[in-house]
């Protein structure tokens, strides 16, 4: 064996291995986003209490009838209140959805709603605040396998496809000469 072939050898088992921990961070990601996506619903819903806790002192519990307060009110400071207070509710219930979407599913049904309709602003997040682990349970195992054999597999495959190319080039050259 040639120290190119050994080489070459080598470093497909590098790829191999990065590609196999790249993969293994696939579970530990979805974690982290969920968990992302969790406190920010927390703190919806803490903020949400506050408006419900005077919905209920003035307006009978009625979230509604806060928000009318707060948009035909004669002060215009209250009333851009009342759109603060609606994107709070649509947040709320955004996050709601991701929660449900990802709590209690199995990974390919995370990775599915992921590829789907990732929040790219809070994965950002989750990724600027990433924590590597190497968790070693049956998921992160099998994707971390998946990825780094189908990597491999187009790896080998961009390789031998250049090669060809390559040699029907030099050789077009050498006929042409």
């Amino acid at each position: 064996m040639s120290i190119v072939d050994s080489l070459k050898t080598l470093l497909d088992k590098l790829f191999f291995a990065g590609s196999l921990l790249l993969g293994i961070q696939i579970p530990n990601f979805i974690i982290q986003y969920q968990q992302n996506i969790s406190a920010h619903y927390q703190e919806s819903v803490s903020q949400l209490q506050q408006y419900q806790f005077i919905a209920d002192r003035f307006y009978a519990g009625d979230m509604q009838a806060l928000l009318l307060g707060h948009k035909t009110n004669a002060v215009a400071a209250i009333r851009a209140e009342a759109q603060l207070i609606v994107d709070l509710m649509q947040r709320h219930d955004y996050l709601q959805h991701e929660l449900s979407a990802l709590q209690d599913r199995s990974l390919v049904q995370q990775l599915l709603h992921l590829a789907k309709q990732l929040d790219f602003k809070l994965a950002n997040e989750v990724l600027l605040n990433y924590s590597m682990s190497v968790p070693l349970n049956l998921d992160a195992i099998v994707i971390g396998l998946i990825l780094a054999f189908l990597a491999s597999i187009v790896v080998h495959l961009l390789f031998t496809i250049l090669l060809f190319l390559f040699r029907s080039k030099a050789r077009n050259k050498i006929y042409h000469s």
